[in-house]
């Protein structure tokens, strides 16, 4: 049964760049197209890819990457992986470590002259991705890593080398899935204006209904008269404190939720949607992370008080 909206930006926008792109240019080591060597094989070629490389090899996806492609890979140099938090890539499983390195890859050939200002894109764990291109023509990954090589080419598809390592949701908090995501970014300022952050960043678990940017600025005039305490209320308010996924919701198994704020959300089904407090519609759902969950909606929650 489907009952939740999806985003027809990101099906859109997902149809555009998986289509296959081409670039002449040649990358700072002279690996073109011409050279007939895979992603893999041009990776192999640069000293500074060697963890990456050595990466492909532990989990066995330098076979699925000297395919026919075409790919995008997003590559992580060696100071982005010794940048990582010491251990964590020990810790590591094959099958996470495998988890991660497809998050980095895209089906299709995309230059960095193809994107447009922002695009968010699925990767080969059927993930999202979010890209951004400044008007300096900086490009950034989620958010946090830079496009610092772009456009090494390979006989299957493209390298972009980055200056940080991306982590799908299953490795990250609430307040990181969020940051991550252009379209979240005034919720993520507010969040941190307000002092949330290391209330988010903790064990929960938590359900978080983080409206768009889209949907703040349609309220912007009520909450520029609201004092600091109340714009910290209204955030508290999109935050539940118990774990609610979308097969829960859909079912109907959950009509009411209590939040950190004190005052309850409520949940009703319209047709094949979930609605929110009556208003609020549901983008995307299920962002899975260590501490809850994130379901992105159309709408800022206003506290029943408040709007009594």
């Amino acid at each position: 049964m489907k009952y939740l909206k999806t985003s027809k930006l990101f099906s859109v926008l997902t149809l555009l760049l998986i289509s296959a792109f081409t670039f002449t240019a040649c990358d700072d080591n002279g690996a073109g197209s011409d050279s007939g060597l895979t992603v893999v094989e041009t990776a192999q070629e640069s000293d500074n890819f060697t963890i990456l490389v050595e990466a492909l090899y532990d989990t066995e996806l330098d076979a699925a990457l000297s395919g026919p492609g075409p790919f995008t890979v997003f590559a992580p140099t060696n100071d982005a992986f010794n940048a990582l938090p010491s251990g964590l890539l020990e810790s590591l499983t094959n099958e996470q470590l495998a988890q991660v390195l497809q998050y980095h890859v895209l089906a299709g050939e995309i230059a960095a002259g193809d994107l447009e200002s922002s695009q968010a894109v699925q990767t080969l764990t059927e993930e999202t991705i979010y890209v951004t291109v400044s008007s300096e023509g900086e490009v950034m990954v989620n958010n946090t890593a830079e496009v610092i090589n772009p456009n090494i080419e390979a006989s299957n598809g493209i390298i972009h080398a980055i200056d940080g390592v991306i982590l799908p949701n299953e490795f990250q908090n609430i307040v990181e899935i969020a940051s991550k995501n252009y379209e979240l970014s005034t919720l993520v300022s507010l969040v941190a204006e307000a002092g949330l952050v290391e209330t988010l960043q903790g064990d929960g678990p938590f359900t978080v209904f983080a409206p768009t940017n889209e949907a703040f600025e349609e309220v912007s005039s009520t909450l520029e008269g609201l004092s600091a305490e109340q714009v910290r209320e209204v955030l508290t308010y999109h935050v539940a404190t118990v774990e609610a996924l979308s097969t829960e919701i859909a079912s109907n198994d959950l009509t009411e939720l209590p939040t950190v704020q004190g005052e309850n959300i409520t949940i009703t089904l319209s047709g094949a949607e979930v609605v929110i407090n009556g208003s609020a519609g549901v983008n995307e759902v299920d962002l899975q992370g260590t501490n809850g969950v994130v379901h992105i909606i159309d709408s800022v929650l206003l506290p029943p008080s408040y709007t009594e």
